[in-house]
């Protein structure tokens, strides 16, 4: 018999969540969150002077110094760049090319400090078919506000992102030919390191030959991804319903950009600590080479500002969504306060050193089907997500996609939702800090996804969750590296890799969880640190205190309902995300969410003619049940012939029932089992499919 692979580990914490009490009486009934005092970190704290003493692992490695992220590499305020061009809202069906034609007018001024100028929206309502593109430095697409009374662009036309800040992968300019992310300066500088190991967070490292590098010159590190590194890893193994799955490609390779800050004979420093270790043993051959490089020609100091985006609120998966926010391909920009309302996949740092403040998603609708969307997405370093927030149910607030190097941040950050987390999600990204920030409905997850999506696997190393208020968390250790979840609040849970029945994987770092600990914020600490107290009021913090994290004190969302049956118990398969092969017509009144909703009104159906079909149900952790309810729509009659119930177990498909008729209700059972999936197969009918109802339980013994 399958054992549950979700482990409660108990906890100190002060903590309420949809009636599960972890905290005094007092606390249900206000439902908010009490913070306990603080406590004390064993791996970062504050020395009798103040300064930041860091414990390091046996190899030496420690939390990375994570304030090197954000606009012009953290501590500097964002500029207020003068008006050089002001539009109002034409009352026409569409303003994207006269918001464009001031664009170029003011991408066509002479820098001057390294700005050319602000287009300024005048209040109102600005109708766009069409993307808005910054391709030049120095712009900045500035509105009069971001509420109601300020200024709205509203989406409309084909599949578009509202703005982008850069010219595609390689963002080069107007007239410009295209130039790679970073090319190697031939004949010049090319080693390797030649340590046997170097740890994450370390500021320097040995080559094997010094000749051709400078102080200040741009080297990219190159860490190859080799077998012994992937043996390593355990990702040798990915199996997923019978055909092997690729984590990473052996000819990829993990890169930093970094710049020389000193050598000494053959040690190289760098300007950013390293956001990854480099173990020999493991990356040989070819070893981790050292490049002197041209970084690529990018769009610098360009922002978008106080202003709303606005789309229709649709009931779709973010796959046919036709509308995102922004796009940020270049390095040193920024966003600040901009509020997007039903935009998917908002959110892109395709560049560097950037910026989000006070950046608001909100979602009417939670996004349809078993893939998940993302809010903020990294794909760059040194990037800082910032008082930002989140509304929307089954989506990743924040994720990192493959190969990303930190260090990346998300502060003082809120998000709420059901079925929703911050979730490194693909094949390795390093050094990512979640810093004060808040997920009642959700979790923060540093882990194994396995074979989830077409094989994840590992997803991010050198991880920290800072001070935290979260529903769960799954904090994981991957082999050669480490995670760490410090002074957080919320429930730790243990689960093997995703699919998998197990083995259980062994808890990351956990350090004082139930009791915050000092500093407050280790962003803001480390950042005082460097560049001086001065820094945190660049960026709009007073102090580094708990008063100013207002996201402590927040309310939980209404629970979702539930449905129990007198027998069965729990209908543990409502409100989870599903994926339907056929959907009847173009309407939303036939998707299969309408057979997990609870309505006994609502249905999910096919087309006609279309007599067999799917319906798979993300059960998103693994669950045991032992019991299926199915019920087709009684006005239209008995239609279904043959259908089988899989479980998703051990990353293959296991058979739990079949029959040859449903009707108004059928119900099955059989052995208890822990399924990550569920897939009903409708295999043949007399007429298009209509199935009122999908229930799973834990049916309990008699006692």
């Amino acid at each position: 018999m399958n054992k549950p692979l979700v482990i409660t580990v108990a906890i100190l914490s002060l903590w309420t969540y949809g009636g599960n009490l972890h905290a005094q009486q007092s606390a249900r009934a206000n439902k908010q969150v009490k913070i306990p005092s603080s406590g004390k970190s064993e791996w970062v704290y504050p020395g009798k002077d103040g300064k930041l003493i860091y414990k390091t692992t046996p190899a030496g490695d420690r939390i990375m110094d994570f304030s090197h992220a954000g606009y012009m590499g953290g501590g500097v305020a964002l500029p207020a760049v003068p008006v050089k061009y002001t539009v109002k809202p034409s009352g026409s069906n569409d303003d994207t090319e006269a918001i464009q034609a001031a664009i170029n007018a003011v991408s066509a001024m002479p820098l001057q400090n390294g700005f050319r100028g602000a287009v300024l929206l005048l209040p109102g309502k600005f109708t766009c078919s069409g993307t808005l593109t910054m391709a030049a430095n120095g712009v900045v697409l500035r509105g009069s506000g971001s509420d109601k009374g300020g200024t709205t662009i509203f989406m409309t036309g084909g599949r578009h992102v509202a703005f982008a800040i850069g010219m595609g992968r390689s963002n080069q300019l107007p007239g410009e030919s295209a130039v790679p992310e970073a090319s190697p300066l031939f004949g010049t500088a090319s080693t390797t390191i030649s340590d046997a190991y170097v740890p994450s967070g370390a500021v320097s490292f040995t080559v094997a030959a010094i000749k051709g590098f400078r102080v200040g010159d741009i080297i990219e590190i190159q860490r190859p991804v080799t077998e012994a590194w992937i043996r390593l890893m355990g990702m040798d193994n990915l199996v997923r319903d019978g055909k092997p799955q690729t984590w990473i490609g052996k000819s990829r390779t993990l890169i930093m950009q970094r710049k020389i800050t000193a050598i000494t004979g053959n040690k190289l420093y760098v300007d950013v600590p390293l956001a990854d270790s480099y173990d020999a043993k493991y990356l040989t051959p070819p070893g981790t080479r050292v490049l002197k490089v041209k970084p690529a020609v990018r769009v610098t100091q360009s922002g978008v500002e106080d202003l709303r985006v606005q789309c229709p609120p649709l009931e779709s998966s973010y796959g046919n969504a036709p509308y995102s926010g922004i796009r940020v391909a270049g390095n040193d920009c920024w966003v600040k306060n901009v509020f997007f309302e039903e935009t998917m996949n908002t959110t892109v740092f395709a560049g560097n050193r950037i910026t989000m403040q006070q950046v608001v998603i909100k979602h009417t609708y939670p996004n349809l089907g078993a893939s998940k969307p993302a809010d903020f997405s990294f794909e760059g370093s040194q990037n800082l997500v910032d008082r930002c927030e989140s509304t929307g149910g089954n989506t990743y607030f924040v994720w990192t996609s493959s190969l990303i190097a930190g260090p990346n941040v998300v502060l003082n950050s809120t998000f709420r939702g059901y079925g929703s987390r911050l979730q490194p999600h693909q094949r390795w990204a390093t050094a990512l800090l979640v810093d004060n920030c808040t997920l009642l409905e959700g979790g923060i997850d540093f882990l194994n996804r396995g074979v989830a999506g077409s094989g994840h696997g590992w997803t991010m190393g050198w991880g920290v969750a800072w001070n935290n208020i979260a529903k769960t968390y799954i904090i994981q250790n991957p082999p050669g590296a480490v995670n760490w979840a410090i002074g957080n609040i919320g429930e730790r849970l243990q689960t093997a890799r995703l699919f998998d029945t197990g083995p259980v994987l062994a808890d990351g770092n956990y350090d004082s969880h139930g009791i915050p600990v000092a500093p407050q914020s280790l962003y803001l600490a480390q950042l005082a640190e460097r560049l001086g107290v001065q820094a945190l009021k660049n960026i709009g913090y007073a102090s580094n205190s708990q008063s100013v994290f207002h996201n402590k004190h927040i309310q939980l969302l209404p629970p979702l309902r539930k449905e129990t049956d007198p027998v069965l118990g729990e209908d543990l398969a409502l409100h989870r995300p599903v994926s339907a092969s056929n959907i009847r017509g173009t309407t939303k009144s036939f998707l299969g969410e309408r057979a997990l909703d609870g309505d006994p009104k609502t249905y999910w159906a096919t087309n006609d003619n279309v007599t067999s079909a799917t319906l798979e149900l993300d059960m998103e952790n693994p669950v045991e049940i032992n019991a299926v309810a199915l019920s087709e729509v009684k006005e239209l009659g008995q239609r279904i012939q043959e259908y089988k119930v899989e479980g998703q177990v051990d990353s293959d498909w296991k058979l739990l029932a079949q029959g040859t008729s449903i009707g108004e209700h059928k119900m099955d059972r059989f052995p208890k089992t822990t399924v990550w999936k569920v897939k009903v197969t409708l295999l043949k009918a007399n007429a298009f499919i209509a199935l009122k109802k999908v229930g799973l339980y834990l049916e309990k013994a008699p006692k």
